[in-house]
């Protein structure tokens, strides 16, 4: 078996694959996803909020995710961090 830790560190692109398991299929489950879609399936087109009261007050509920707009006080006044509502 591979040791996992000997293999290089990369930044991976939005085209690289990456193995996933398939359980709900008979035969070979082994299969490949793109980084790409992996993150649309993760974040699909996440709104934009100020910060986590105005993700609530825009009708998010805790544990929904949104991003930043770049509008709140720092460490949130940077466009596009991914949130979870608390």
């Amino acid at each position: 078996m591979a040791i996992i830790n000997s293999y290089p560190t990369i930044t991976p692109t939005s085209s690289d694959l990456v193995l996933i398991t398939d359980t709900s299929t008979d035969g070979n489950p082994t299969k490949t996803a793109t980084i790409s879609s992996l993150q649309s399936g993760l974040f699909p087109s996440l709104t934009a909020y100020a910060d986590n009261t105005a993700a609530i007050a825009g009708g998010l509920i805790t544990g929904q995710t949104y991003q930043t707009d770049g509008t709140a006080a720092s460490p949130l006044n940077v466009a596009g961090i991914v949130m979870i509502v608390q």
